[in-house]
């Protein structure tokens, strides 16, 4: 399994992702028809054909998808600390109640 996502690298995370130019992104052809930009990037290349259409289209969908994800964790990190603080609040109740 993964590491768990420190505060840091989620931070420097969200600050790529504003940085960015605004999405999405669209897939545009060249004049040959293959895929040749997304957004702001364009002359894309891979080692074949078979491999562009691919990568293209991920980088379309990573630029809405990446800052809905940090959303998503961030939700759930503020959840988890929630959810902590009432396991506490219950433990330290029940503490309580055993000194009695």
């Amino acid at each position: 399994m993964p590491e768990p996502l420190s505060t840091e690298y989620l931070a420097r995370t969200q600050k790529v992702i504003l940085s960015l130019p605004k999405g999405p992104w669209e897939v545009e052809p060249s004049e040959h028809g293959l895929p040749d930009q997304v957004g702001p990037i364009c002359f894309l290349e891979t080692w074949s054909d078979r491999e562009r259409v691919p990568v293209v289209e991920f980088i379309a969908f990573a630029r809405e998808a990446l800052p809905r994800y940090f959303g998503e964790v961030a939700r759930l990190t503020d959840q988890v600390r929630v959810l902590e603080r009432r396991i506490r609040v219950l433990q330290s109740a029940q503490a309580g109640v055993r000194h009695v």
